[in-house]
């Protein structure tokens, strides 16, 4: 692969505002309204969103914050995002209770009822976005990534009986 190669696929190209407006009001029924404010960018797989600044035209690593990963069939949404405008959502969302709010955030599945569409969901723990799930058939698997990730109650005990 040539140098050149390598460096047009770690272009930030523009992105309207409506390619994002419309998968995310198609899936969450979030209005265009939520992306105001916002300039949308695609990077190989990925799509960020920035705050309305004007950009140098220079190489950058990253710009303002991963919001979604188009590789995949659907679309996948990130935890970051949906904090931010998952607020906005007003389908295919799950409310937790506690119990099941601290099980998710520790990445683990669960049985939840729901009539939500198979695919990705918000999901809210009393009334605030705790992040992305992967909802099918009666099942809610956590997405959130490992590293946001509660320790599960299991190991903190085993943690504190070390010490």
């Amino acid at each position: 692969m040539s140098p050149d190669s390598s460096r047009s696929r770690n272009i930030f190209e523009p992105l309207d505002c409506s390619f994002v407006a419309d998968l995310w009001g198609e899936r969450f029924g979030i209005p265009p309204s939520a992306f105001s404010g916002y300039v949308f960018f695609r990077k190989a797989n990925s799509v960020w969103a920035a705050n309305k600044s004007i950009l140098p035209r220079l190489s950058y690593e990253a710009i303002g914050m991963r919001i979604m990963n188009l590789k995949d069939r659907p679309w996948k949404p990130t935890t970051s995002a949906l904090q931010l405008f998952g607020q906005y959502a007003t389908k295919n969302l799950i409310h937790l209770d506690s119990t099941d709010a601290r099980a998710f955030m520790e990445g683990r599945t669960l049985a939840v009822e729901s009539d939500a569409k198979s695919g990705y969901v918000v999901v809210f723990y009393g009334g605030e976005v705790l992040g992305c799930g992967l909802y099918s058939r009666g099942v809610l698997t956590s997405q959130i990534p490992k590293e946001r990730r509660l320790a599960s109650a299991e190991h903190s005990s085993e943690d504190l009986s070390l010490r």
